[in-house]
């Protein structure tokens, strides 16, 4: 067992999955070499091989983190008591999505994540279907009187919200655009419940 299974919270791990995601964000997985990840983060190769003992487990760490980063600022939009219900699921929305928007080096990680299942096997997918069932379960614990009917539940506002989300995402110039996209879905979603 190496110590990236041991000590998920070490330091020096740490350091090397945030200089492995700005070299597998700026040149892919396929261009990135295990020297360079080595180089980036300051630490020999065999030091980096002491960690991660090839580089489709250095790659399924650093984006698994930045999956979990994502998912972990979802929830805290989720949870803002201070926030209502749109600012909540909008909130969510662009900590899941929006990053993605604004800059170069955001897109090609978003690019990185989309197209990498041989690398990532099903642990994208399993990334999305956490992330839809969270967004569902808060909508269902959250939404105002009305917005949630036998027509319409929990589930069905989810997908939709998540499925224009993966649009918008592709297609906003800003995230600020993203942001006031999925406000207008919110409100109109509201809005037909009333």
């Amino acid at each position: 067992m190496n110590s990236s299974e041991t000590d998920p919270d070490d330091p020096k791990r740490a350091a090397v999955l945030t200089a492995a995601l700005g070299v597998f964000g700026r040149y892919g997985f396929q261009k990135t070499s295990m020297a360079e990840v080595a180089q980036a983060a300051g630490i020999s190769r065999p030091g980096l091989y002491l960690l991660f003992p090839n580089k489709e487990e250095l790659y399924r760490a650093t984006m698994g983190g930045v999956m979990e980063r994502a998912q972990r600022a979802m929830e805290a939009c989720f949870d803002d008591g201070t926030l209502g219900f749109e600012e909540r699921v909008v909130g969510a929305l662009d900590a899941l999505m929006g990053q993605y928007v604004d800059t170069q080096v955001a897109r090609d990680l978003g690019e990185l994540l989309e197209n990498s299942g041989p690398q990532l096997g099903s642990l994208f997918h399993d990334y999305q279907e956490r992330a839809r069932a969270t967004i569902s379960d808060r909508i269902a614990a959250l939404a105002p009187p009305g917005v949630l009917t036998p027509e319409l539940g929990a589930d069905d506002v989810m997908d939709l919200l998540f499925s224009a989300a993966l649009t918008w995402k592709q297609t906003a110039a800003t995230r600020a655009e993203f942001r006031d996209k999925a406000a207008r879905a919110v409100r109109m979603i509201c809005r037909t419940a009333h």
